[in-house]
């Protein structure tokens, strides 16, 4: 979502800020509201759960901005900001997925599918830098493509939900959601295949 975790080079004067910069602070701010979204979702107050994700992504925004306006940028804010955006969209899976009288929950498969895949690339870059020391993951354009689809599926869930319109839609976004996770879990794949493919060659050449 937000760009708090900009690749720009950190200077000392940042790093005297101390990690709980106001940027940083917002991210926090972002986590904790997962609590009461996810609340509110169990409960079936599909309103008051979207106006939390609205101020969520209010705070998304604006920890970016504050980061890059007042060189706020840390190696703490790199780590939570995309935590927090992971954070919301995994939980609000599963959280949707949970059977409830009075709404239609989202298929289980589908929760499975976002965390399994996220697990797959958690674990998939463990083994890589176990295996080569290579520590520079970023997440590609199909990652943080796929990161706006669950996202959106999260929004228009919510939004069916509380007018109680064009609910029948939702089974679309369910198979675009996966099509999105499928293409960008096997972009990652392909991506932790290259890196051990040339650490092994690098490997060889000198020995």
């Amino acid at each position: 979502m937000s760009t708090q975790g900009s690749d720009s080079p950190l200077t000392p004067a940042i790093e005297r800020q101390g990690p709980w910069t106001t940027a940083n602070l917002l991210t926090v701010f972002r986590i904790a509201l997962l609590f009461p979204f996810l609340y509110m979702v169990s409960e079936g107050r599909f309103g008051l759960a979207l106006a939390l994700f609205f101020l969520a992504s209010l705070t998304d925004f604006a920890d970016g901005y504050v980061a890059r306006r007042y060189k706020q940028q840390s190696r703490l804010g790199r780590f939570l900001d995309p935590l927090a955006d992971k954070l919301l969209t995994t939980a609000g899976f599963v959280v949707m997925a949970i059977p409830h009288k009075g709404f239609a929950s989202i298929p289980v498969w589908l929760a499975v599918a976002v965390v399994g895949r996220d697990l797959i690339i958690v674990l998939g870059s463990l083994v890589v830098y176990r295996l080569t020391k290579f520590k520079d993951f970023k997440p590609t354009l199909l990652g943080k493509i796929n990161t706006l689809v669950e996202l959106g599926l999260i929004v228009w869930f919510l939004v069916f939900h509380t007018t109680g319109r064009l609910i029948f839609l939702l089974p679309y976004l369910y198979a675009i959601v996966l099509a999105s996770l499928s293409i960008s879990g096997a972009e990652y794949i392909f991506r932790g295949a290259g890196i051990l493919r040339r650490h092994r060659r690098t490997a060889q050449s000198h020995s």
